[in-house]
């Protein structure tokens, strides 16, 4: 025993709410599983004038896009580095890095929250305490989520894609950012978490305006370079040449950054992100490009698999560092 209380668990709802939505996520996948293929049956002349187009797909760009989207991994570990630091905790890039590689398998289990709760283990393994990370985690859900329907709007009005010009996703965008801010939401948490006595949160109330910008930043880096992994794998297929890159990067933004985090039955968007991005981008063919969009995912996927098969191996030749006995948090999936 070292003397220093442990902090409560948060909780993210009642026992029977979890249990339901567990069940709804699972129904979810399964319909999803069955209504694909009855599509693709109803479509196949349409699916196979997209095979040909994978044919003469430019490869080169799939790499590209497959090489890049590693340097999402590092960008990822730069908003805990702020974060934590903010907080007052001193964790190594190189750790936060490797962490966020090691828990990239555990966004594909069918809950939201798998991913940064791995984060959050492997980082106490590291001597971080478990309230500054379950923080951390929240707030990276919170300020993704603040800054993907922010940048989105500024980005398809900029294409054209929403009446009265870039005026209207200005205005939007800065209002969703101050509604993100401490003296908002920083003060609306705080209060949550003394009534519900969820001690980990209490910190964000300490939080200044140059530590939030600082996290506004670093989340903007990310889903800039996010928007252009995504466009450098779109524009190696004919069927996203009729669509600007900034109403292409919007769309991604809008709903694999905001709406993603908002359906909670769909696990990392899957199947709402196929049907809204087209829909955004008023496709002539939906199916063909909800289909080229799932094959970012695989793309990804195969990131995934490299970068933590990588990361496991460099993590098995360290030790770990000794940290204070704490209860696990759970955290928020980015």
């Amino acid at each position: 025993m070292t003397g220093h209380p442990e902090p409560r668990r948060p909780t993210t709802g009642r026992p029977w709410q979890r249990r339901l939505l567990k069940w709804l996520r699972i129904a979810y996948l399964a319909l999803l599983a069955a209504a694909v293929p009855v599509l693709v049956l109803a479509r196949r002349d349409e699916v196979a004038d997209l095979l040909g187009d994978l044919a003469g797909a430019r490869h080169t760009l799939v790499a590209a896009s497959l090489a890049a989207g590693f340097v999402l991994i590092a960008l990822s570990a730069y908003f805990w580095l702020v974060s934590l630091r903010i907080l007052g905790q001193r964790p190594s890039m190189r750790d936060l890095t490797l962490t966020a590689a090691r828990s990239l398998p555990a966004r594909y289990v069918p809950l939201m929250v798998t991913f940064a709760i791995s984060r959050v283990a492997l980082m106490q393994r590291r001597g971080v305490p478990a309230a500054p990370l379950a923080l951390t985690a929240a707030l990276e859900m919170a300020v993704s989520l603040a800054v993907s329907v922010a940048y989105g709007l500024v980005l398809f009005g900029w294409a054209g894609g929403l009446p009265g010009g870039l005026a209207i996703p200005i205005v939007s965008a800065v209002g969703v950012i101050i509604a993100a801010s401490p003296p908002v939401a920083g003060r609306a948490v705080a209060a949550v978490a003394r009534w519900r006595g969820l001690d980990s949160l209490a910190p964000v109330s300490g939080f200044t305006w140059p530590g939030y910008l600082h996290m506004i930043a670093a989340s903007a880096c990310y889903w800039t370079s996010a928007a252009a992994v995504f466009c450098l794998y779109m524009r190696a297929f004919e069927a996203a040449d009729g669509f600007s890159t900034a109403r292409l990067a919007g769309a991604f933004v809008l709903t694999w950054g905001g709406l993603r985090f908002l359906s909670v039955i769909a696990p990392q968007g899957i199947g709402v992100v196929e049907v809204t991005v087209p829909s955004l981008l008023g496709a002539a063919d939906p199916l063909a490009l909800g289909l080229l969009i799932f094959g970012f995912r695989l793309v990804l996927l195969l990131r995934d698999l490299l970068a933590a098969a990588v990361s496991e191996l460099l993590a098995a030749r360290r030790k770990p560092i000794a940290a204070d006995p704490v209860q696990p948090s759970e955290g928020t999936e980015p």
